[in-house]
């Protein structure tokens, strides 16, 4: 019988989860799901979790069929959107009491503004321009696009990292649940990597090469393809969805070429001056329920600028 995920990275987004999962993946006593996030546990989030193909329990098993997976110790997935899904974290633990949850943190400004990206480039958002999404999402407005989930493109309810760890913290045991800082995954990787193995249980021996994965400084070339490829229509909506499962799990020289092609550089969206205050202020009583649930001392993040020198900030997902 095919063992499920006793290790679950659940966000936030943009917060270094990527960087964080290519590190264990290429621990001994590790098997990472490929893709990164399957989404299967996130029921509230149907049309996300169809879209990218694991909504079965079926095709989800098969991601840790292989034979390393069942002799690792710690199979792990890493879909962040478990982090504000309101079924995922009970569903989880009632299935596997003993699941681990690691999650990572970013201040509120610095993740959203990378996150919005991020949804440009899913076809989630229209809005190029972040304060103008940014503000039309406080009113419940929506993109003109059909996002793959309303919540998604909620920015307060994304930024709400206090609320999303609290209600993660109701049903999850505090042993079980370790949290990471971007700061710290910036400043102290090595620190982080050694906290998080003892977590788990598993040598922190030998070290990764500590380099930042997803960074958000990148664009699709062209329009058209990335609308047939993510949102197809309905006669190629079935094909092109095999294709897009298949492009997410092989190891295939020639495909991972054409889609390193299909990215343009662009630049790193950024948080700062009075845009970065307003969310800010915006976020600091759910960043004061952070700092009381996790007893840690996050005022920096209450303050109009983080503890980092603007110059050192980087951008990971």
């Amino acid at each position: 019988m095919t063992r499920l995920p006793n290790v679950y990275l659940v966000g936030a987004p943009k917060a270094g989860t990527t960087s964080l999962a290519d590190w264990l993946a290429n621990h001994r006593d590790v098997y990472f799901s490929v893709p990164k996030e399957p989404y299967f546990w996130a029921a509230d989030y149907p049309k996300l979790r169809a879209h990218y193909g694991f909504d079965s329990a079926p095709a989800y098993a098969d991601l840790f069929a292989p034979e390393a997976a069942q002799r690792a110790s710690c199979l792990a997935e890493g879909s962040t959107v478990y982090l504000y899904s309101e079924v995922a974290a009970p569903e989880i633990i009632a299935a596997n009491p003993q699941a681990r949850f690691i999650v990572a943190l970013r201040h509120p400004a610095d993740l959203l503004v990378s996150y919005h990206r991020t949804q440009v480039v899913a076809l989630n958002e229209d809005e190029l321009d972040f304060p103008s999404a940014w503000r039309r999402s406080l009113v419940g407005g929506l993109p003109a696009t059909d996002p793959l989930d309303a919540k998604l493109v909620d920015y307060p309810r994304v930024g709400r990292l206090g609320a999303a760890v609290d209600r993660l913290c109701q049903v999850v045991p505090p042993e079980q649940v370790h949290v990471v800082l971007f700061e710290d995954l910036q400043h102290r990787p090595d620190q982080v990597w050694r906290r998080m193995c003892a977590f788990l249980e598993i040598s922190p021996d030998p070290e990764p090469v500590f380099v930042v994965r997803n960074k958000s400084n990148k664009q699709y070339r062209s329009a058209w393809l990335r609308q047939l490829t993510h949102r197809p229509p309905p006669v190629l909506r079935r094909p092109m969805g095999l294709v897009r499962q298949w492009s997410r799990t092989t190891s295939n020289q020639t495909m991972r070429s054409v889609k390193q092609w299909m990215w343009r550089p662009a630049p790193r969206p950024d948080a700062s001056g009075d845009l970065r205050l307003e969310l800010t202020k915006y976020f600091a009583t759910d960043v004061e329920l952070l700092e009381r649930r996790l007893r840690l001392d996050l005022s920096a993040w209450r303050g109009s600028e983080t503890s980092l020198p603007p110059a050192t900030r980087a951008d990971s997902g």
